[in-house]
């Protein structure tokens, strides 16, 4: 693996940008080197409580309502919302809102069972545990599997890693688990879904929240077909995921996926055929100069990734 990362290293340091190169990929290119010059360090799992930062506490209802209580009614345990700033309208399913701040954390993310939904709601906060709007986040939704990938910018905590756990009582939700990045002051996590989901998020203002609203998905959702998958080899979460992730920046579609086994790689779309992802493959590997970071991976729709360490 050590061996891996350096050659990773050493592919990135040497990307040379041809002069034919088409604009979106020269371009591309250099905003990821640019983007990782520009950072320092890489944020990890483990980071220490806050005094001010409230514990968690769950209540179990009759209808199994779990969630932490801050800013919330001191009788139902439940987090009050505050004054609806707007309702997100996705594109390709991301969408996302929020103002430049730093120094952010966010400090719960709290589950509440409703009738015929699931609803998330994260909290976000600063040294005196107070916030009125919410720092940039976006939301994206993928499929196969079925995925929602939050980032929050400007956040230098995630005491609400903690909550990741909780999240998982939802119905919809199979897992749920932080992502590594390598910009510090950003915060990312996936929750993956059992089955495809309707979806519906709300920011609010004083305090600062965002509200992620689940619900069952009426209609077809496409399983039982393969899809190929254009991904990296399955490795322990960590740098060569960001380092990948820099490499091929610009592309459409990128993502962090964890595997089977608990392992992590970064995907570089997918593809109905073969033959599309190979193609793809070759253009990358012309493009970018990439030789051997991807391989193509067949699989069944909303099928979690199998854990392969070397490519076949």
């Amino acid at each position: 693996m050590d061996n891996r990362l350096e050659r990773l290293q050493k592919a990135y340091n040497d990307i040379e940008i041809p002069e034919e190169l088409s604009q979106a990929s020269r371009k591309g290119i250099e905003r990821g080197k640019l983007h990782k010059q520009q950072k320092r360090g890489i944020k990890m799992s483990g980071l220490k409580w806050t005094g001010s930062v409230a514990a968690a506490v769950i209540i179990s209802f009759t209808v199994g309502v779990n969630t932490v209580p801050a800013f919330a009614d001191s009788m139902n345990h439940v987090p009050v919302l505050g004054k609806l700033v707007s309702v997100l309208k996705f594109t390709d399913g991301s969408a996302g809102g929020g103002t430049i701040q730093d120094g952010v954390d966010v400090n719960f993310i709290a589950l509440k069972h409703q009738k015929n939904s699931d609803q998330m709601i994260l909290n976000f906060a600063n040294s005196d545990n107070t916030q009125d709007l919410a720092s940039s986040y976006n939301v994206k939704f993928t499929d196969n599997p079925s995925t929602m990938t939050v980032t929050v910018s400007g956040a230098r905590n995630f005491s609400a890693i903690k909550d990741l756990e909780t999240l998982k009582q939802s119905k919809y939700v199979q897992d749920a688990y932080r992502l590594i990045t390598l910009d510090d002051s950003a915060i990312r996590f996936n929750v993956t879904f059992k089955e495809p989901v309707a979806y519906e998020v709300k920011e609010y203002k004083e305090p600062a929240q965002v509200a992620i609203t689940l619900k069952d998905k009426k209609g077809d959702v496409g399983e039982g077909t393969s899809i190929y998958s254009l991904r990296t080899v399955s490795e322990p979460s960590g740098e060569s995921q960001g380092m990948a992730e820099e490499m091929l920046f610009g592309l459409k579609d990128v993502r962090v996926l964890k595997d089977q086994k608990g392992l992590f790689l970064v995907e570089a779309g997918y593809f109905n055929t073969e033959a599309e992802a190979l193609a793809q493959l070759k253009k990358i590997q012309t493009e970018y100069g990439i030789g051997d970071l991807l391989f193509v991976e067949k699989r069944s729709s909303q099928e979690i990734p199998q854990s392969i360490s070397q490519a076949e």
